[in-house]
């Protein structure tokens, strides 16, 4: 910008001294400056001619952790080489950056390839490129769109949770509070072979000494109707709660989580429903299906911890939505008492309380829930 001002303010300058001096050498020194204008003006006005880019489509969703390939094309149609040609692909989604420069030879065409990686859940836009055409002195740059951004929705990340099971046997004269130990019903649905994780008390022992392979068995939550088949998932979006920045803060660790938990159960049959507010309330009743479960994960995608409604305010809020003998899940970094109150509210009428703690202590925080009861 600065040597455009400079070299558009000298012409003025010569032409005000050759008027007032009428030196020979200064008009000369007048006409080349303003030739080299237009000479700038006109490069970058017909390297811009002829131009078109297309990039290959844009996926509508993805996962946090997931790679996807994009393809860009460029192609000169004109008999003129393009020279000091710089492209770049718009998007927000955070970490990305596709920007290349080059030429091109008359009629020719340049091809690449670039990997983006989703590293943070929410909606972007990606799509549309730019080409920047400008002259050897840069004076003129001119700019070129092509295409249309197109949103892409990256879901939060999921993890594997095979030792967390609230969802365990209940049996009349048992206290709620065992609800989270490992007793299970004798009705088994088949035999599999053993995978990481698995229940030790599972095993079926003759099936194992038949086939010399650890064999497990796979039990049927429909044919066992002492287990829970309802569980409501409660992440605490509430703005005062959370501490840490990007990735690496609560509000992305809880609904890491929650996703988590939401697949696990979804994808073994059992009903899920959700519970959360951040710019306005949410409320998934319980259901199954991939449908249902792209549908939950979609709101973790875009949610974000701006509500000013507390976790025990939404638990007490909607306590007469939950069965008895369903399970409610609250993720949290700032349990409090009145949180425990409503837990306590909630298993006198029957229903399993189980709260999610992540430690503020370990996203800079002061407080520390290590030691919660």
């Amino acid at each position: 910008m600065k040597i455009r001002v400079v070299l558009i303010t000298v012409p003025l300058v010569l032409s005000a001294i050759a008027l007032a001096g009428g030196f020979v050498l200064v008009w000369r020194l007048f006409f080349l400056s303003l030739l080299v204008l237009l000479l700038s003006y006109a490069w970058t006005l017909l390297g811009s001619r002829g131009i078109d880019s297309r990039g290959t489509k844009v996926p509508e969703h993805s996962q946090v952790g997931e790679w996807f390939e994009r393809e860009i094309s460029v192609v000169n149609r004109s008999r003129l080489p393009k020279l000091l040609i710089e492209m770049r692909e718009n998007t927000d989604l955070p970490g990305y950056h596709n920007m290349l420069a080059f030429s091109l030879p008359a009629q020719g065409s340049r091809h690449w390839r670039s990997q983006v990686f989703c590293r943070r859940r929410g909606r972007y836009s990606l799509g549309s490129l730019t080409a920047t055409v400008t002259d050897p002195l840069g004076l003129f740059p001119l700019h070129r769109n092509f295409g249309e951004n197109k949103s892409i929705l990256v879901y939060p990340a999921t993890v594997e949770l095979p030792f967390f099971s609230p969802l365990s046997y209940y049996d009349s004269g048992h206290s709620p509070t065992r609800w989270l130990g490992t007793e299970i019903s004798s009705s088994a649905a088949r035999i599999r072979e053993y995978a990481p994780g698995d229940s030790f008390n599972r095993i079926h022992w003759r099936s194992t000494a038949r086939t010399g392979e650890l064999m497990v068995k796979v039990f049927d939550p429909e044919r066992s109707p002492n287990i829970a088949k309802t569980i409501w998932i409660i992440p605490d979006m509430h703005l005062a709660a959370h501490l840490g920045n990007d990735d690496q803060s609560t509000e992305e660790y809880c609904v890491t989580i929650a996703a988590s938990l939401i697949k696990k159960y979804v994808e073994s049959g059992t009903q899920v429903g959700l519970i959360t507010a951040g710019d306005r309330p949410y409320l998934f009743p319980p259901e199954t299906g991939d449908e249902h479960l792209w549908h939950l994960l979609e709101v973790l995608a875009i949610i974000r911890a701006t509500s000013r409604v507390p976790l025990e305010q939404l638990i007490s809020g909607e306590i007469k939505r939950f069965a008895a003998s369903s399970v409610v899940v609250a993720i949290t970094p700032s349990p409090s008492l009145q949180m425990v109150a409503s837990f306590r509210h909630a298993v006198s009428r029957g229903i399993m309380a189980v709260a999610i703690l992540l430690d503020p202590a370990s996203f800079g925080g002061t407080a520390s829930t290590v030691h919660t009861a």
